[in-house]
C-alpha cells in the first residue's frame, strides 16, 4: 500500500463514527454508541414520587444511582407495555454539573453501524416529531431514516 492510501484509510478511520440505533415504536433513532455503558434488560426500579412523568425511577448500578428515562415519554410518545425485546442503555451524559450516568429505556437494540460525515445529513428541513435541539443529525440505517440523538440535549433538564 503507498503511503497516500495508508493516509486516505487513516482519514476515513478519523471520520468514521459509530451508532447504536434502536427503536422507539415505529421510527428508528441511534446513540453515539461511545456513550453506551451497557445494555440491560429491564428490571424494577425504585420509584421517584413526584417526580416528572418521564423518569420511571432508580437502579442501584454496582453501587452508583442511576436515573431510568422512558424516552418515548420523553419525546411525547405513547407508553407501550415492557417485553422481551425492552432494553435500558445506561449511558454516560455531559451535564453542566459534569458528567453523570443515566439510563434511557427503548423498544429494541437494532443495530451499531459506522457513518462518515457525509452519511450525517441536516435535520433542519424535516417535521420530525422531537424538538431540534435533541437531533445531531439524520441518516439511512439500511434503507429506513433514522435520527441520531444529541443524548446531551434530550437528557439536559434532568437532574439528579
Amino acid at each position: 500500500m503507498s503511503e497516500s492510501e495508508e493516509l486516505d484509510e487513516l482519514k476515513e478511520e478519523e471520520a468514521t463514527s459509530e451508532w447504536l440505533s434502536f427503536a422507539l415504536g415505529e421510527s428508528s433513532y441511534a446513540v453515539d454508541i461511545l456513550r453506551v455503558k451497557e445494555i440491560r434488560t429491564w428490571e424494577k426500579m425504585a420509584r421517584i414520587p413526584n417526580s416528572q412523568p418521564f423518569i420511571l425511577g432508580l437502579i442501584n448500578l454496582r453501587g452508583a444511582i442511576v436515573p431510568i428515562i422512558d424516552l418515548r415519554l420523553r419525546f411525547g410518545l405513547e407508553q407501550r407495555e415492557r417485553d422481551r425485546e425492552t432494553v435500558v442503555l445506561v449511558m454516560t451524559v455531559m451535564t453542566e454539573d459534569g458528567e453523570k450516568t443515566m439510563g434511557i429505556m427503548v423498544d429494541n437494540i437494532c443495530d451499531a453501524v459506522k457513518l462518515t460525515e457525509d452519511d450525517i445529513k441536516s435535520a433542519e428541513k424535516f417535521d420530525l416529531a422531537i424538538a431540534e435541539r435533541f437531533v445531531h443529525g439524520i441518516t439511512d440505517i439500511r434503507g429506513a431514516m433514522a435520527v441520531l440523538l444529541n443524548i446531551d440535549s434530550v437528557l439536559d433538564t434532568i437532574d439528579f
